[in-house]
Order: C-alpha cells, then structure tokens, then sequence
C-alpha cells in the first residue's frame, strides 16, 4: 500500500479512525483464478453463482472478483486445505460442474496475505507474484481446461 499512499498519510488515518491493521505476512499457499465465459448471457449468472458455490465449498476464500474473474486462495486465513491435493481437487470440481464455460489457471506460491483494510470485517486478500503473467497464461487457456504455473518469489507482481 505505501507504493501509492505515503506511510505518514496511512499513519494518520489509522490514528483518527482507530483502525488497526496487522501487517500483511508472506507465506506459501494454493491459488486458483477463473475466468467465466462471457459469450452467453444467459448463463453468466448461474455460473458465477456454481462457481461462488463451490470455492466456499472446497474452503478457498475469493481475494479478488470482478464479474467473470475470481481469484481464490486455500488455506487463508486457515492454514487447513492448503495442499496441492485441496487445489487439485477444487480443480477437478469446477471443471466437472461448469465444463467449457470456464478457464483456470491454479498453482502455488509464496505471496503476501492479509487483512488489507477489512478489519473489521475480516476480509482477507492475497497478492499472487507474477500476476500480470499468470493472466496472460489464463487467456491463453482454452475454455473447459486448466493449467497449473508455479510462482515462488514475493512481491514480483
């Protein structure tokens, strides 16, 4: 955040509002991003809504959405479910439930989490590494396959 906002700004925010942020800790964790197929209209809704469905049912937590994008991570803010075999089977599910309506992209990395700003209410976020490039790995994914890239360096975004 203190690339954009000078840390005596931040300071000051924190101290007038009362808001406590803990700092962000770099781990390692399972990510998963999806991109929808938005060629049909008609069911963008209910695929957005199975695919919402099944990451709360596979325990991931959606860092980042848009309204065809999700990106999801496994084992934050709980370290269960953090294991290859977990994204793997999150994976499989997705693809199974909504075939060709989706691409995915999944890995591992080391990358920073945290409660960015949601304190209060519990809001979790994750900066995956190398993100401009796992994007463009997305897009060039065809619809109904997933392709697994690996990112292990902080801060490379």
């Amino acid at each position: 955040m203190e690339d954009y906002v000078s840390r005596e700004i931040i300071s000051k925010l924190l101290s007038e509002t009362k808001i406590e942020i803990g700092p962000p800790e770099v781990k390692h964790f399972q990510f998963v991003v999806i991109l929808a197929d938005d060629t049909h209209p008609q069911t963008a809704t209910a695929t957005i809504s199975a695919v919402m469905g099944m990451l709360v049912e596979h325990g991931a937590v959606v860092s980042n959405a848009t309204p065809l994008l999700f990106v999801a991570v496994l084992g934050v803010p709980f370290p269960e479910g953090n294991s290859p075999e977990a994204r793997r089977g999150l994976v499989d599910a997705l693809l199974r439930k909504n075939g060709d309506r989706i691409r995915i992209i999944h890995g591992e990395c080391d990358g920073t989490v945290g409660k960015f700003g949601g304190q209060h209410r519990w809001t979790y976020g994750a900066l995956l590494p190398g993100f401009a490039g796992i994007l463009k790995k997305l897009l060039d994914t065809k619809f109904g396959t997933a392709a697994e890239v690996e990112s292990k360096t902080p801060n490379s975004a």
